[in-house]
């Protein structure tokens, strides 16, 4: 059997594991068919993420680390190994994972994501920033509306270290599209709102605010 071949029968017989909902133990059977395919990295991965589930961390790393191994230029394996270390408490190495995942994948939103989470944890703003423009340019839909709120909370954290006004006008291209994609989300409303009332746009947040309680003057 090719490698190709194989990896699709590997990936098939895992689907049908997963979901089936006559297995009762459904990691043993994986565990039964990583026998059968030793090195396949969707296997390894899997095994990988139930071990960390109950708890035995270092079963969870070494699996991760065999996939590596078998393919060391695949962007999950990366990207599973930094969320790995976040679990450690090991942010730094965490760090490298994720900065590997996307240069393998200039399109992966999760690694950007998670490079913004810990850049914002440092508080490095300028960097935070930088991650998550990355990531919305990749996808700026409803899907990642996360990170496109956040993106406008951190523009606004950062101007108040610059005071670049030039920011304020990048936020709220960012807050308005957050409230366009969610409209019914009232948590970013409420931070659209805030927005207008700290720039001075008095009569959009008084509009905004009429408009969410329900209330208009006729």
């Amino acid at each position: 059997m090719k490698k190709t071949e194989n990896i699709s029968k590997a990936a098939e017989e895992l689907e049908k594991i997963t979901n089936s909902k006559s297995k009762k133990n459904k990691f043993d059977e994986i565990l039964k068919l990583e026998k059968k395919y030793p090195d396949d990295v969707g296997i390894l991965q899997v095994i990988s993420k139930n071990y960390l589930a109950i708890g035995k961390n270092t079963k969870a790393l070494n699996y991760l680390l065999k996939a590596k191994s078998v393919d060391p230029k695949n962007y999950s394996i990366y990207y599973n190994l930094g969320s790995l270390h976040q679990t450690f408490k090991k942010d730094d190495e965490a760090e490298e994972f994720f900065k590997k995942s996307i240069e393998l994948n200039k399109n992966f939103i999760n690694g950007y994501n998670s490079l913004a989470d810990l850049s914002l944890k440092k508080k490095n703003y300028k960097e935070t920033i930088k991650y998550l423009k990355a990531s919305v340019k990749i996808d700026f839909s409803i899907k990642n509306i996360n990170a496109i709120s956040i993106l406008a909370l951190v523009i606004v954290t950062n101007y108040f270290q610059t005071r670049n006004l030039i920011e304020l006008k990048d936020a709220l291209i960012y807050f308005k599209k957050a409230h366009e994609l969610d409209p019914s989300n009232d948590k970013i409303l409420k931070q659209l709102i805030s927005f207008y009332h700290l720039v001075g746009m008095k009569n959009e947040a008084v509009y905004l605010s009429k408009k969410r309680t329900g209330v208009f003057e006729i």
